[in-house]
């Protein structure tokens, strides 16, 4: 029986890449015989790669009859991406030369949440392919940095003001704060709402995630209750103990979301950290074999990537991506959050009645210098501890002295933590008001507080319920180090010193609960 030849492609797609040939073929050879067989290496290998995803997809749709896989396909304009791959057979990926590919990880609420466009997750990833490493940076959605379309502005806002100026902005505009910053070259990004992030873990069968200790949190919000009454009908109880846990996409979400959560794991810190296990985790997931030859699996992805997700990275840089990350050990992922507990490179201010978190030394010196050196680990340890200058290493960045801006935005002034234990000799008076809306949570801090032998004369409610962040002031004028100190690694913030007029007290130090 005669064979017979099935040809899928349209005379004009036929046309497109009869072009692409064309265009290869006639490039002059000869200034290219040094490298010409190199080229064609990676041109064969560039092939294969799209003929096994395509012959997994395309046998999927035949024999399933899947018309969700055809018209993602379809959305992805992949025969033009295909021209493009075949193409591309010495390109390379913007920072591959320098040995430094940058991509700027955003997660955002989407449609149907509150502040659907506001950046709440930020990560910077890099890789750098010559040593198979990728480091990571949590950026705080609370820190304010000054650019030069927005003012002063916390960096969360940048990417919703974007959107509403124009949709599918948002991710050039941050890459364009975060490269005036930081000085460096950022040119990928990559958005995911929280549906899609929770259609992915699913797709993949969850992740496994190691809890360092029990999250509890009294606030976490209800999906669809937002706008309820009473306010305390908003949220619901999050308690994930510690250990081995299996996690879907709803609770990882949830797990990487929370920001009320009790004691340690309620700042920014805990919660960046949070965020890059499950990044971790998941990568483990999606790079393996049975993904790209799984044809649902495929189609999963293309779905999400088109309803909710936003990338500017073009079908054959994730192709190259995929390649290059897929041996990274996992384990060793250089990982840094810019915190604001004891020994951080921010701190929290009250600037225009709006919590912000400020660089330490006014004007970035030091994260750029943690950035540039991110996966020189012995000095990035050392810029976080203070234990060296920026100007010491490498990059040799100018640590000028603050601006007038930066000392302006100060609105108190922090007391440097004592390192003496002594607290109980002190006998330094405590209250605690409770600027939250869980009921009884100053008398549990109190009982928390006396275990330690430290004195809690009076408990009582804050002058709102409102506040994100505790706060602790010292009222003693600094004759309590020992307690200060207590105080400060006990809920892992630093000690303020300045009281607002609204606020009085009769102790040496006033504690005001936050949701954290």
């Amino acid at each position: 029986m005669e064979k017979v030849k099935v040809n899928l492609l349209s005379e004009e797609n036929k046309e497109d890449i009869k072009t692409a040939e064309t265009s290869i073929n006639t490039e002059p050879t000869k200034h290219y015989r040094p490298k010409r067989k190199y080229n064609i290496k990676k041109l064969i290998a560039s092939i294969v790669i799209v003929i096994i995803i395509c012959l997994a997809v395309f046998s999927s749709s035949i024999v399933f009859s899947d018309e969700n896989l055809v018209r993602n396909l379809s959305k992805l304009n992949l025969l033009q991406q295909m021209g493009k791959l075949i193409g591309s057979g010495s390109k390379e990926l913007v920072g591959e030369p320098e040995d430094r590919i940058n991509i700027l990880l955003i997660g955002i609420g989407g449609k149907g949440h509150e502040g659907g466009t506001l950046a709440d997750t930020i990560i910077l990833g890099s890789l750098k392919p010559s040593a198979n490493q990728v480091a990571m940076l949590s950026i705080p959605r609370d820190l304010s940095i000054k650019t030069s379309s927005y003012d002063w502005t916390k960096i969360n806002a940048i990417n919703a003001y974007a959107e509403r100026k124009a949709e599918g902005s948002g991710g050039g505009e941050m890459i364009n704060a975060i490269n005036d910053l930081l000085e460096t070259n950022i040119a990928y990004y990559v958005t995911v709402d929280f549906s899609g992030f929770e259609r992915l873990i699913d797709e993949f069968g969850g992740v496994d995630i190691y809890v360092e200790r029990d999250l509890i949190d009294y606030e976490y919000p209800t999906r669809g209750k937002e706008d309820i009454f009473p306010i305390e009908n908003r949220y619901e109880t999050l308690n994930i103990k510690q250990g081995q846990q299996h996690m879907d996409g709803a609770l990882a979400l949830k797990y990487a979301r929370s920001r009320h959560a009790l004691g340690g794991e309620g700042s920014d810190f805990a919660r960046s950290k949070r965020q890059q296990k499950i990044l971790s985790a998941l990568k483990e997931k999606i790079f393996t074999v049975d993904t790209i030859l799984n044809p649902k699996k495929i189609n999963s992805l293309l779905s999400a990537y088109n309803d909710h997700i936003d990338t500017n990275l073009e079908i054959w840089q994730l192709l190259k991506l995929a390649q290059m990350s897929k041996d990274i050990d996992t384990s060793k992922i250089i990982s840094h959050t810019l915190s604001d507990a004891s020994g951080g490179l921010v701190h929290s201010q009250i600037v225009n009645g709006a919590y912000v978190l400020i660089p330490n030394d006014g004007n970035f010196a030091a994260i750029k210098a943690l950035w540039k050196n991110i996966f020189y680990s012995e000095g990035a340890e050392l810029i976080i501890k203070g234990d060296i200058k920026p100007t010491v290493l490498e990059d040799k960045i100018n640590n000028t002295t603050k601006t007038a801006e930066a000392v302006e935005t100060e609105v108190t002034n922090t007391l440097p933590v004592s390192s003496s234990n002594d607290y109980q000799n002190e006998s330094a008076t405590i209250e605690i008001q409770n600027g939250t809306w869980i009921t009884g949570y100053a008398g549990q801090q109190q009982t928390q507080l006396e275990k330690k032998g430290l004195d809690v004369i009076s408990t009582g409610n804050a002058d709102n319920h409102d506040y994100e962040k505790t706060i602790i002031y010292d009222l003693s004028n600094g004759k309590n180090p020992g307690t200060a100190d207590e105080l400060a690694k006990t809920y892992g913030v630093k000690i303020t010193t300045l009281l607002p007029i609204t606020i009085t007290s009769k102790a040496n130090f006033l504690i005001i609960l936050g949701r954290n």
